[in-house]
């Protein structure tokens, strides 16, 4: 059985990527996973990214707007959700001190 999943603020993927790889054997030989179905960031580095080592290359899923502009009900319906937090040294509201 395959979980549909959205993120957002998911960066490069990180979290996608683990998630990509987990599977779940049940009991009766039922397997578990994740599809990602759609995901969000305002990085466009990081969306491209993410649509290449996601989604197959995929862009049209990974969406590069700000939250606030995302149309929530427009998206794909979804099972699971996972959203990242702001890397603290690189994000645009911290100091932005790198990893010195």
């Amino acid at each position: 059985m395959k979980f549909a999943m959205g993120e957002l603020f998911c960066g490069a993927g990180g979290l996608a990527l683990g998630s990509k790889r987990a599977q779940i054997m049940a009991p009766g030989a039922r397997t578990f996973s994740i599809e990602h179905v759609w995901a969000n960031d305002f990085d466009e580095w990081a969306c491209a990214s993410y649509a290449h080592n996601i989604m197959n290359g995929c862009s049209d899923k990974v969406y590069g707007v700000p939250v606030q502009e995302l149309k929530i009900e427009q998206l794909d319906r979804i099972d699971a959700f996972a959203f990242g937090f702001p890397c603290n040294d690189y994000s645009i509201v911290g100091k932005q001190k790198g990893l010195d």
